[in-house]
């Protein structure tokens, strides 16, 4: 048994067809059902069953557990030895969600290029549940997320803390409090009062995102029902649409860092920070522990800290 034998074993078993597997891996499907053959009678069990199709054994569900252990031993020690002979030339594998990497990868990729020229980065961006899957499966070294509480058997690094923001239309403030307007501002940046905006319409983000679901624990703890006229998965639709008038959003904090603004007087719409807890999110990068973190990775999560005190300096109002 060896480590590309395993490796092929995982393929296969990931696949659950020799075509395709064989595909992937640039080898031939005689070379590759010959090497699963010889792990089966080195180990004395089948791995699968072929008929009708190819099917994982319980023998061989357990045996990806096993394999992929070992793969990523494998893996750490390389990384180990390269680090030992300061070898700066590598690949560095960081899962992302799509949201996030355009809100915080222009300031943190950049740095982190400057000093590692030679590390090539592979980004994966995904689901929270698809990227946590494949960082304990070692298929990636680092993962960049919201992530609601501490997750067993992962180490998380705080990036940052954000809020939520209520996006405003101000043709929609002066329409509904004319001469009253400033105290209503100010009131709403000291403390939001979302029954102020009862009557007005609401352009939220699909169900299941994220944000949504945060906004919709907290307005169902405070007895609030928005007059929602418009759901959107995309966060910068939400956005231009409140800028044109069309109804009230809400923003994560971290793409209002991002995005270009105008001076405050000629900004179409005002800011207002929702102060409760429960509306906070807290961004961590973070990775298996007890698990080898190379100098390219250490270094990384460095350009990540110092990247988001970039971003986090911005301000917003």
């Amino acid at each position: 048994m060896n480590f590309t034998t395993l490796k092929y074993f995982l393929t296969a078993a990931e696949e659950l067809n020799i075509t395709r597997a064989a595909a992937r891996l640039f080898i031939s499907q005689q070379a590759l059902s010959s090497h699963i053959g010889k792990l089966e009678a080195e180990l004395g069990v089948k791995l699968f069953d072929r008929l009708p199709s190819l099917t994982l054994t319980y023998a061989g569900r357990r045996m990806v557990e096993y394999a992929q252990q070992a793969v990523n031993l494998e893996r750490q020690i390389h990384q180990m030895a390269g680090d030992v002979n300061n070898d700066q030339v590598g690949e560095l594998r960081v899962g992302i969600s799509h949201t996030c990497g355009r809100a915080i990868l222009p300031s943190i990729l950049p740095r982190f290029r400057r000093t590692h020229p030679l590390v090539d980065i592979k980004l994966v961006e995904d689901n929270s549940a698809e990227m946590e899957k494949e960082l304990r499966q070692g298929d990636l070294d680092l993962m960049i997320d919201f992530l609601p509480k501490p997750q067993e058997g992962l180490v998380h690094e705080e990036l940052i803390t954000e809020r939520l923001f209520l996006v405003v239309p101000k043709v929609l403030l002066e329409s509904s409090y004319g001469a009253c307007l400033e105290p209503i501002k100010s009131e709403c940046n000291r403390d939001l009062d979302m029954f102020l905006f009862e009557k007005f319409p609401f352009i939220l983000l699909s169900k299941g995102n994220r944000v949504r679901k945060v906004l919709d624990a907290y307005m169902e703890k405070i007895g609030f029902k928005p007059k929602i006229i418009l759901e959107t998965e995309n966060t910068e639709t939400a956005y231009e649409l409140a800028g044109r008038g069309m109804g009230v959003t809400v923003y994560p904090e971290l793409f209002l860092w991002c995005i270009p603004r105008p001076p405050v007087s000629e900004r179409p719409v005002e800011f207002f920070p929702l102060r409760d807890s429960d509306t906070t999110g807290t961004l961590v990068i973070a990775h298996m522990e007890n698990h080898y973190q190379t100098k390219a990775a250490q270094e990384f999560v460095k350009a990540c800290h110092e990247g988001m005190q970039e971003i986090s300096s911005r301000q917003i109002v």
